[in-house]
């Protein structure tokens, strides 16, 4: 077995980590275990917060921080504490949150502050799968959180409205927010500059210089992590074009991609 004493592996979660059943395989667990006691280090890369993950982890061996929010948190789970945060300059997307409110209803909104996600929209409008997947939730309005700090917002809807919804952020102000899809169902606003490759310097900073960061991911809001990370691995059932950014690619998510990944790391077939 190589000693991987200076690789931080880093992976998405959904269509990464995840199999199609929303769930990490027992062949992905047992493979995380391997890289650990071969001296690596593991987290998670995720537009996921630390509260709606957990479930979803729950098993998995996490010994290195991660990155939530699509890389506007770095957060420890071993401590349970945030290390880092962006947060978004809330100001001018009130008006845009009551804007969509207005014209497009049945678009759901997640507003996510530093420990909780809040749900703006009708919930008896809201697509229940969405809900449920998004849980923990608060039913929340604007007057609630506006004085707390916002980390993301996710919208949730057809990509007609999404579409339409981005040209208007775009028309209003493009200089203080990005979008991002993590799936064709859903529009993330982050902070500016944020994304998933934004605590990269903050990881080198931490463990140093000679740490070798490793990502695996399949969808375009990892784009960023895969190009400015030292090694990039892109998943089986990731578009082509994302494939091609990618140095190296592995099986599909159902097939324990990430696993397949590790072995070979493990195995020392893989030059990083």
């Amino acid at each position: 077995m190589k000693e991987l004493k200076n690789i931080m592996l880093l992976s998405d979660m959904d269509g990464t980590l995840l199999g199609d059943d929303m769930r990490v395989s027992s062949k992905n667990k047992e493979a995380i275990d391997r890289f650990i006691e071969a001296g690596g280090t593991f987290g998670i890369a995720t537009g996921r917060s630390q509260v709606n993950v957990k479930p979803f982890i729950e098993g998995v061996s996490i010994n290195g921080p991660s990155i939530l929010y699509n890389g506007a948190m770095l957060y420890d789970f071993h401590q349970e504490k945030v290390v880092d945060v962006v947060t978004l300059e809330k100001e001018g997307l009130k008006d845009v949150m009551k804007w969509i409110l207005h014209t497009y209803p049945e678009v759901m909104i997640f507003i996510y502050t530093k420990e909780e996600s809040h749900l703006l929209s009708v919930k008896d409008l809201a697509d229940e799968s969405i809900l449920k997947d998004h849980e923990p939730y608060v039913v929340s309005d604007l007057t609630r959180i506006e004085q707390e700090p916002w980390v993301k917002i996710l919208l949730a809807g057809i990509g007609e409205n999404l579409e339409e919804i981005r040209r208007h952020l775009e028309e209003k102000d493009p200089e203080h927010y990005r979008w991002v899809s993590s799936a064709d169902i859903f529009l993330e606003i982050l902070p500016a500059h944020v994304s998933k490759s934004t605590m990269f310097p903050r990881l080198k900073e931490t463990f140093g210089e000679e740490i070798r960061i490793v990502v695996l991911g399949d969808y375009y809001n990892d784009v960023e992590m895969l190009k400015e990370a030292d090694y990039s691995v892109a998943m089986g059932n990731a578009p082509e074009d994302l494939k091609a950014l990618a140095k190296d690619v592995t099986g599909f998510n159902y097939e324990d991609g990430v696993a397949q990944f590790i072995e070979r790391l493990l195995k020392g077939t893989v030059e990083i």
